[in-house]
């Protein structure tokens, strides 16, 4: 009997995590009014992203690039 492995499961980005993404996504657009859900989800797809790319983002990269 053969055993197949089974697929990774890629983990989700944490509400959390998503709500600091979409933060910085917002600083470094310089804090525009009306546009946070925009940034949710542009922040929830790069997470996603990143997620897929088998670990968590590197937080302090994009924190860095923000202070910019």
């Amino acid at each position: 009997m053969h055993h197949r492995k089974a697929a990774p499961v890629l983990s989700e980005p944490t509400e959390n995590d998503i709500q600091h993404q979409a933060y910085l996504l917002w600083i470094e657009e310089g804090r525009p009014e009306g546009r946070d859900q925009e940034h949710w989800f542009a922040a929830r797809e790069l997470l996603r992203h990143h997620h897929g790319r088998g670990g968590r983002p590197r937080r302090h990269a994009v924190a860095a690039s923000a202070a910019s």
